[in-house]
């Protein structure tokens, strides 16, 4: 009987050791090897996509060609790395379900009306998004958005930006309508 105990025992000892090692394997850290890919957006430049975002968003509500879908000029965002520039148009979604890059939709005829020359002549119920910085620092800049849906469809909004409470303040202080 005292053999068949101590059999038991061993047995019992032998499984825990077999399970303790087993349940100590090295797994992977997740968190560390999939975050490598994804560079993060610097305080500055996310301060600017902030005003872009806002300056465009209130071009667009001035007046627009439609919100079927929404293009952008995305050569315009200065200082913006294309990881930021692609956050923009995911901001953007938010005044239509569909937004691109100028350059990847420019030539289709479903969302822009061409001239024999090639040039564009009118959106077809969309509009294209693009600022114009004339002056930029950290807290304080003067900025042009432009919400563009045709030669003679498109508002040209001046805007002095202060960047106030974490928050960039638009005032409107030239409006150019084509």
């Amino acid at each position: 009987m005292k053999k068949i105990s101590y059999l038991f025992l061993t047995v019992i000892i032998i499984v825990s050791l077999l399970s303790g090692c087993h349940s100590q394997e090295v797994v992977p850290n997740d968190t560390d090897e999939i975050t490598e890919s994804k560079p993060e957006i610097s305080n500055e430049e996310r301060q600017r996509m902030d005003l872009y975002i806002a300056v465009m968003t209130s071009a667009f509500h001035e007046e627009n060609g439609g919100n079927e879908f929404v293009a952008v000029k995305l050569d315009t965002l200065d200082g913006l790395s294309e990881e930021a520039k692609a956050e923009v148009l995911e901001e953007l979604s938010r005044l239509s379900p569909h937004v691109y890059s100028f350059e990847s939709i420019k030539n289709d005829s479903s969302k822009f009306e061409l001239d024999d020359a090639g040039r564009l002549i009118r959106s077809v119920n969309g509009t294209l998004l693009w600022v114009n910085v004339e002056e930029y620092s950290k807290d304080k800049s003067t900025i042009t958005g432009v919400s563009w849906f045709g030669n003679l469809g498109a508002v040209f909004p001046k805007y002095q930006a202060i960047f106030k409470n974490g928050r960039w303040q638009l005032e409107l202080i030239n409006m150019a309508v084509s």
